[in-house]
């Protein structure tokens, strides 16, 4: 099989034809979709089989061994390979990507994990320019999106302009926005973390800023910030699971632009409950609403005064129980701290570490 009739089946049915190409069976450049996929290599190694990986790695090694010509680098992915399995496996992801029921959250997702640098990103661009005619209508909408996100195509963070502020993400993604968007991308991982990290991504993106400086923004303490969740751990148990999450986080990010005139202040609140404990007034007051019961009554002391500040703390700030202020046990005494902490340890007690449903990860 040659290289040229390799490419036919898949790029029928994805993109048309490069412009006053006059056959098949002619030399040819390659066409956006695959040339977008090899010149995203080696980030877009999660998307071929592994058995396939070998002869892609050994080519795209050649490559990148060329000679120069006149002085420059050959670019030869900008150009359709002479072997067969590697022509046909990069059309066979191609048209995977488009074909797929999100193939923009999953080219965004590659495009962010392949370009994160300005000279990277304007090499692609000036390739995409050369091609757009040879691409399909979907890939150069999705390429302009892209272009259009990242102005200047500088080393920006995923969105460039992302309509959002630091202060509308909460230290623990809304349940909502984490089932929607974070959850079906099936990361193998920790779902707290999981969390922790799309949140620090997302102030991350908006702030302008570090990893840690966006944790700090969000009040998670340094030693709790996700570290090590990189493109080898992604991977494990999931071929793509690091363009997934970045894909995730930018379509959520999406999500947030699209939204933010409804968007709540989280950091107000944060602010406003920094050490914040329901007054006792108000816990007398809410304990008397209960009804009585028959037998022996429930004890509603400061410990479970406490527990229900957690609560209520976990609900309004966005943030995990586990940070949670614990002004009413830090002013008592050291054996009475002991004590609390020896009965949230019994089974079939009420643990100052729970946390409402709507918070606590699977």
């Amino acid at each position: 099989m040659t290289a040229a009739a390799a490419w036919a089946p898949a790029r029928a049915r994805s993109m048309p034809a490069p412009t006053g190409c006059k056959g098949l069976d002619q030399p040819a450049r390659v066409p956006g979709s695959e040339g977008f996929v090899a010149a995203a290599w080696p980030q877009a190694r999660h998307l071929v089989d592994s058995d396939l990986l070998d002869a892609m790695n050994a080519y795209f090694e050649r490559s990148n061994n060329e000679p120069r010509s006149g002085g420059q680098p050959v670019f030869s992915r900008d150009r359709a390979p002479e072997d067969a399995v590697v022509c046909g496996t990069l059309i066979s992801v191609a048209d995977a990507l488009l074909s797929a029921d999100n193939p923009q959250q999953r080219i965004v997702g590659l495009f962010d994990a392949a370009f994160r640098t300005s000279h990277s990103r304007q090499r692609y661009a000036r390739v995409f320019a050369h091609h757009e005619q040879s691409c399909s209508e979907r890939l150069r909408e999705i390429i302009h999106s892209l272009i259009r996100t990242f102005p200047t195509f500088g080393a920006a963070p995923w969105l460039y302009n992302p309509g959002f502020e630091p202060q509308h993400i909460p230290a623990f993604l809304e349940q909502d926005w984490y089932d929607r968007y974070i959850r079906p991308a099936d990361i193998p991982i920790n779902d707290r973390l999981l969390r922790r990290s799309a949140a620090i991504q997302l102030v991350r993106c908006s702030a302008k800023c570090t990893d840690r400086e966006a944790a700090e923004l969000l009040g998670i303490p340094p030693d709790k910030v996700p570290t090590g969740i990189d493109d080898d751990r992604f991977s494990t148990g999931s071929r793509d699971a690091p363009m997934e999450f970045r894909a995730a986080v930018v379509e959520l990010g999406g999500h947030l632009r699209d939204t933010a005139s409804q968007l709540v202040d989280y950091q107000r609140r944060r602010d406003a409950l920094k050490d914040w404990a329901l007054p006792q007034e108000t816990w007398q007051e809410l304990t008397a609403l209960l009804p009585e019961t028959p037998g022996k009554q429930p004890v509603l002391d400061d410990r479970k005064r406490q527990i229900a500040s957690i609560y209520v703390w976990t609900c309004v700030t966005g943030r995990e129980h586990i940070f949670a202020p614990r002004p009413i046990e830090q002013a008592q005494p050291e054996p009475t701290r002991q004590e609390w902490a020896t009965a949230a340890q019994q089974p079939g007690t009420t643990s100052s570490a729970q946390a409402p449903d709507r918070t606590t990860p699977r």
